[in-house]
């Protein structure tokens, strides 16, 4: 519950939010700019967060951007993105095929999280003894989930013996988004040139807009409502402010959870019930949606707006991310986070490639692609993969992305529940591990089997 109890002066937190801001702009400028940037559209908050790496606290000093405070935004932000989410209308209709996502993201994040744990096992028993054998368990996290995800969960295991748990989850996010951005469109180009892509023609280029990340003309937002007078609220300032009233909803909630587990004796679940925040804030959120629906309220609420809010977040949230990994950590873990991370990126590549062409009769590259980008950094890394190929998103790639990606936390779920199952009831929690292992293979079997099931049926 460190993020909770982290001591900062109102001063640092305003100064903190004002230098991302001001990296964030830097950045656009850089990308519209720099060629290099624009050869593999990586977005303004990377860029940023690279930025803030090297001028922060942990390398040239130049600016007061200490992990320790950058994490503690990170593990909030999480929680904000996922209420604004999760205050959206809800979707009636989700289709066969975003039900294939959805287990296309569960295949991958077990494949992910069983090499993870197989090459953290072979460096223990071999060159690193000390190894906390948890590392391998981070990257279905930090490649298939978000920043956010890792550092909570590797913080979390930094009170048994995972020394600087949280900044190695975020150098594994770091790691995603490198693939994702380099080979993810090194693969997307191939594809293309290929003759793979449904509305790409082979040698196209893209357009100067898409390529500096500022349109030459400014786009009108047409899916935006405006919900109240501007006299009474700023429409904004009211989504803003019903995130804020969910989030202390949330928290209340959680502190009452917290408060049970200590009356009945489960201190030792505390830390594991908070690491987990971002899943009961946006469940709160979900009821707070399902109440105003059932009483007229959701008119108040604009889609395209909680969108944007998310979209606010997850920039922000990238540049925390970025700017808190730190050096020293790096060279402490560099060789687990090496040789996990290459083998992790490959194992994504060839299972999302042969599952996208097995289920898939049309559009399978598109859909490789946004799996692809998801799998290996976050839903806005999918969609830059995405609109390489399906520039005006016809394809119903993005459709599946998004409903894709709410059914695999559904279908993860159990996953969840065996990460900290290690650390909390077992003695050894080596053992643990293994057990966590073997789990986990059973979990890819049954998968397989469901997954052969439904091709016997026509189904894929």
């Amino acid at each position: 519950m460190s993020s909770w109890t982290i001591e900062i002066a109102a001063g640092e937190f305003f100064l903190d939010f004002a230098w991302m801001g001001l990296l964030l702009v830097l950045a656009t400028w850089m990308r519209s700019k720099i060629p290099v940037f624009q050869a593999y559209l990586i977005p303004a908050n990377l860029i940023a967060g690279g930025i803030g790496l090297v001028v922060g606290a942990n390398l040239l000093g130049l600016i007061d951007l200490t992990s320790e405070r950058l994490g503690t935004y990170v593990y909030h932000l999480l929680a904000l993105l996922f209420i604004a989410l999760s205050l959206r209308a809800p979707k009636k209709k989700v289709g066969l095929s975003s039900v294939i996502f959805g287990l296309i993201f569960i295949f991958t994040y077990l494949i992910q999280a069983i090499i993870g744990l197989l090459i953290a096992f072979l460096l223990f028993y071999t060159i690193m003894p000390d190894l906390f054998v948890g590392i391998g368990f981070l990257p279905p996290l930090a490649f298939g989930m978000n920043p956010g995800i890792a550092y909570s969960i590797g913080s979390n295991w930094e009170q048994f013996g995972f020394e600087h748990g949280g900044i190695v989850g975020l150098t594994f996010s770091a790691a995603g988004f490198l693939v994702a951005y380099t080979v993810g469109i090194a693969l997307i180009r191939r594809g293309i040139n290929q003759g793979k892509a449904a509305y790409h023609q082979a040698g196209t280029e893209l357009s100067d807009d898409v390529k500096k990340g500022i349109p030459a003309k400014p786009i009108a937002n047409t899916s935006e409502k405006i919900t109240t007078s501007s006299e009474n609220i700023e429409s904004l300032t009211f989504h803003i402010g019903l995130i804020g009233a969910t989030f202390i909803l949330a928290y209340g909630i959680v502190y009452l959870m917290e408060l049970g587990l200590v009356k009945v004796g489960a201190e030792q679940e505390v830390t594991t019930l908070w690491s987990f925040h971002f899943i009961f804030a946006a469940i709160v959120a979900l009821f707070v949606r399902k109440v105003l629906d059932s009483t007229g309220a959701s008119r108040l609420i604009s889609d395209a707006t909680m969108t944007r809010c998310s979209n606010l977040f997850m920039d922000f949230m990238i540049v925390a991310s970025v700017a808190a990994i730190s050096l020293v950590v790096v060279l402490q873990y560099w060789i687990p986070l090496l040789t996990i991370s290459i083998a992790v990126a490959f194992a994504t590549w060839f299972l999302i490639s042969y599952l996208t062409n097995d289920a898939f009769r049309e559009y399978a590259f598109e859909r490789f692609a946004a799996i692809f980008g998801n799998m290996n950094g976050t839903l806005q890394s999918a969609l830059v993969l995405l609109r390489i190929v399906d520039s005006e998103m016809k394809s119903p790639a993005s459709y599946n992305l998004v409903y894709g990606s709410g059914l695999a936390l559904v279908f993860g779920f159990p996953l969840l529940l065996l990460i900290n199952a290690p650390v909390h009831y077992f003695s050894d929690i080596i053992q643990g591990f293994w057990v966590v292992l073997f789990a986990l293979i059973a979990y890819l079997m049954l998968l397989a089997i469901a997954w052969q099931y439904l091709k016997k049926n026509g189904s894929l």
